[in-house]
Formats: structure tokens, sequence, C-alpha cells
């Protein structure tokens, strides 16, 4: 099975919180999106399911070529509410304490109207779960919050460290099925 985290967003320079903020792909996140639809090609891919996102969708959508996307919320990014769109430097003058409990708690801690990784993690797995009992190959085209809480729970990986995993814009995971624990 693949992860595939979604090209390059616009206005990717600046360290933002970016969650729900629904973005699309820069010039370099398209060609992304078309060396995967190359690259992936000549594999099976039996069912690509992507985030609701625009990101996501355009992403999954070139590499699809006439096979059908299945976008579903449940793969979408962890919701920032009040910092979603906004800077870390904002948020580290506006909310210093909020911005020290993250970093503190990055498994539990929920920004103002968002929520936690944990919540994230309860809120993904189900569904790729879900996906991983129909038969076949699936391709899954998401987020960096996402594709690291699954491969928290796949690794074993305490959840508060996901960060130790690094994901690139367009980087693909492969996992292999008999090795993964539901």
């Amino acid at each position: 099975m693949f992860l595939l985290r979604h090209g390059r967003i616009q206005g990717a320079g600046e360290k933002r919180f970016i969650g729900n903020t629904d973005m699309d792909l820069d010039d370099i996140g398209i060609s992304q999106a078309r060396y995967w639809h190359q690259a992936l090609a000549p594999l099976i891919i039996d069912t690509i399911y992507s985030s609701s996102l625009t990101r996501c969708r355009h992403t999954a959508t070139i590499i699809a070529g006439d096979r059908t996307v299945i976008p579903d919320p449940a793969l979408n990014e962890i919701r920032l509410g009040q910092w979603d769109g906004r800077t870390f430097e904002e948020i580290k003058q506006q909310d210093p304490d909020g911005f020290r409990q993250r970093g503190d708690h990055l498994d539990t801690f929920r920004p103002p109207g968002g929520e936690s990784f944990l919540a994230l993690q309860n809120r993904v797995l189900p569904f790729f779960n879900q996906c991983l009992r129909k038969h076949g190959t699936p391709l899954f085209v998401t987020h960096a919050g996402v594709i690291r809480v699954i491969l928290c729970h796949v690794t074993g990986l305490v959840l508060k460290d996901l960060f130790q995993i690094p994901m690139a814009y367009g980087q693909l995971v492969v996992l292999e099925r008999k090795r993964m624990s539901a």
C-alpha cells in the first residue's frame, strides 16, 4: 500500500500552521503529482483515496488519470482551529503559553477550536483500517500529519514523537500489508 503526501502548496516557503486551510498546489506541486502519475502508472493500484481538501484531491486527480478518486474527510489534515493559517511567529507572540504547551504535549494539545494529534489518530485509523480490510492495493493521498499518525501506529513510535518522521511535499511511503498490525 502507498501513502503519499500531497504536492507542494502555494505559499509553502512561510512557516505556518496549515491544517484545514484549503490551499491548492503550486507549479512544483503539480510537477510532483505528474511525476507520481508516471512513476505509479506501471503498478496495480486498486483504489485511490484522498483527503477532501483541494491540495490532496488535485494531487490524486493528476495521479489517477482516468481512475476514480475517493475523497474522504477522515483523511483531512489535523484541525488547528484558531491557529489555522497563522504563522508560527504570530502564534508565539499572541499565544506563547499555548505554543509552549503544544511543544510539551504534542500528542494531546488542542489549539482553541482544533483537535489534538491523538484525536487526529482516532479519526484516521478507523477509516485506514477499514480500507485495509478490502482486497487490493490502495493509494492514500493525504497530509503529513495524517501519514505521521499512521506511521506512529504501524511502527509503535510514541505519538508525541511524530515529528521525528520527516515528511516532504510529494513524499511516498510504501508499506507492506503483512507487516501491518491493525
